[in-house]
């Protein structure tokens, strides 16, 4: 998380990102024009590695279209998932997320090469403020503080790149670029250094920091939860939610207000990448800027007619009908009508509306979603997604170029997860699974307090909502396991963790060619993708890396 002192981009080309990003030779043998000299530190200097080593974290380095092509939020993984389209003006806007959408991209995609540059040069950043804390003689400076942040910020980095490429090259403040492959360590011994880095931030920083935003000790106990939960780590998952549940933190009270930015660094936020609009063009969420909606319009003070990327799939909108007693539909709920608007009769959990806009549906008490808000009828009826901006009357939306523009946040884990995981890891080490079904229904009882969206009058409810919590007793390790990775779906849809929990549960192969198969009625340009087992889990290595340097690149299975 970055205080707002840090929110202001300072792009430093540094030496390291341009020597990885390249591995050419010649690149290493010219003198860098514009960047900051290593080994002449002093406080201030170090100050300012370290917080260009906080802005990477935005993921918006040297274009807008790189940020759109690698987003920090991982969006355009999700549409690798069943949770999302790819959205926009047609499938020829951006041909290089639509290739990842219907898996069939190849090592030539753009998106896979932003996907894999932006992280390394947040790593190029941290290492080249660890070299310097470390050489820094200043006693007054809390060096190993700011070592642990940036060891911490490394790990994140390498962790993004982990679970979208797998066979990475590891790069700690002591590699050489150029001599570094992708194939030196094992997949255990990848796992093992990101932890390690997580750690040590763990055991070298405080609970709390006299600047809000700085990476502190909650911060690392969530990530180390998150390895290993991805790990199947179980004990170390419960012990780390355990410490993260012990401090500052809890839901909030509505579920609307996780995109409100009254609620910004709330109770809720666990780890967050900080935005603002201190400089418009500098410092608001340029990897998701694609992602606003059509409408309402700039004549009505709305978000001036946006890009409407990133929409929700039907299957994801199908997964919110409940049963009359409240209670996902586990089984058959893509089956039967669709929930296509807000004529759909049958029972809904109320979170659809807070995550998706419908069509008839009020926009975040504003005004109507109707088929104008809709950019391309190849997507109708549209589902924009509602999580990632503001309501477009509030006067802190931007309302002309860059669209929607805010400083709202964007929350890498916040506290649901935290429950979440623990919950996960009670059902899968064969802990409590009372105990697991308490805990997930904290998270649903948050989505039955909440306020409900409703008309535009405000008289009646928007839709027949309707959501109750599980009763406690009678669970088996399979049904619980259900009711735990169906309510990830629910909480955190729109999020970009879907693909991710499919790859780690070991069933993407048979989720994904099953929505291919059935969403390809109502999405024509699925037909005739295929998920791969063994190759579509992870993004290919870009060619381009290979090309420049063939002895140390070895390519992904399959590709």
């Amino acid at each position: 998380m970055i205080n707002h002192k840090y929110k202001s981009i300072l792009f430093l080309l540094l030496l390291g990102t341009i020597v990885f990003t390249s591995c050419q030779k010649e690149l290493l043998e010219k003198k860098p024009k514009g960047v900051l000299a290593e080994g002449v530190a002093s406080a201030a200097t170090v100050d300012k590695q370290v917080i260009a080593s906080y802005q990477a974290l935005g993921g918006h380095f040297f274009g807008n279209d790189q940020s759109f092509a690698g987003p920090s939020s991982n969006w355009i993984m999700d549409v690798r998932s069943d949770d999302a389209y790819k959205g926009g003006g047609g499938i020829g806007d951006r041909t290089d997320i639509h290739q990842l959408e219907t898996a069939t991209m190849d090592p030539t995609n753009y998106a896979c090469f932003q996907k894999w540059r932006n992280p390394y040069f947040g790593i190029a950043r941290c290492n080249v403020a660890i070299r310097e804390i470390t050489n820094l003689e200043d006693a007054a400076y809390p060096k190993n503080e700011r070592i642990a942040e940036m060891r911490f910020l490394r790990g994140h980095f390498h962790f993004d790149l982990k679970r979208n490429f797998n066979q990475i090259v590891y790069l700690d403040e002591m590699a050489d670029p150029t001599l570094e492959t992708n194939t030196r360590y094992s997949d255990d011994e990848i796992w093992d250094l990101i932890q390690a880095d997580m750690q040590f931030a763990f055991d070298n920083l405080p609970t709390e920091q006299a600047e809000v935003g700085r990476i502190n000790k909650y911060n690392a106990a969530a990530y180390l939860a998150k390895i290993a939960i991805e790990r199947k780590q179980w004990a170390a998952a419960i012990g780390h939610c355990n410490f993260v549940m012990s401090g500052p933190f809890a839901l909030l009270d509505d579920f609307q207000q996780l995109s409100e930015l009254d609620f910004e660094n709330s109770s809720e936020s666990v780890f967050t990448i900080q935005y603002s609009t201190a400089n418009i063009f500098l410092n608001h969420n340029w990897g998701d800027l694609l992602n606003i909606t059509s409408g309402p319009g700039i004549n009505n003070g709305g978000y001036a007619n946006g890009d409407d990327f990133y929409l929700a799939s039907q299957n994801l909108v199908n997964a919110f009908k409940v049963s009359n007693d409240g209670l996902p539909l586990f089984d058959n709920f893509n089956s039967g009508s669709s929930v296509t608007d807000g004529n759909y009769p049958g029972p809904l959990d109320p979170r659809v509306d807070f995550t998706v806009g419908r069509i008839g549906i009020p926009w975040k008490g504003t005004a109507e979603y109707t088929e104008a808000w809709v950019r391309s009828m190849e997507y109708f009826p549209g589902f924009s997604g509602k999580k990632h901006v503001i309501a477009p009357d509030d006067p802190r939306v931007h309302n002309s170029f860059p669209w929607a523009a805010s400083g709202l946040n964007f929350n890498v884990i916040r506290y649901a997860e935290v429950l979440l995981w623990k919950a996960e890891a009670l059902i899968e080490s064969g802990g409590s699974l009372v105990e697991a079904v308490e805990l997930i229904n904290q998270v649903r009882q948050r989505a039955k307090d909440s306020a409900a969206v409703t008309t535009l009058d405000g008289s009646e409810e928007a839709a027949n909502y309707n959501i109750s919590i599980y009763d406690t007793g009678g669970w088996t390790q399979e049904t619980a396991r259900q009711a735990l990775r169906f309510e990830r779906r629910l909480e955190l849809a729109m999020e970009g963790h879907r693909l991710y929990d499919l790859n780690r549960w070991g069933i993407i192969n048979e989720v994904m060619n099953n929505y291919y198969q059935t969403e390809n009625e109502r999405v024509e340009y699925l037909t005739g993708s295929t998920f791969q087992s063994g190759k579509h889990e992870y993004l290919p290595i870009p060619q381009g890396e290979i090309d420049l340097a063939p002895d140390l690149y070895s390519q992904n299975s399959g590709y």
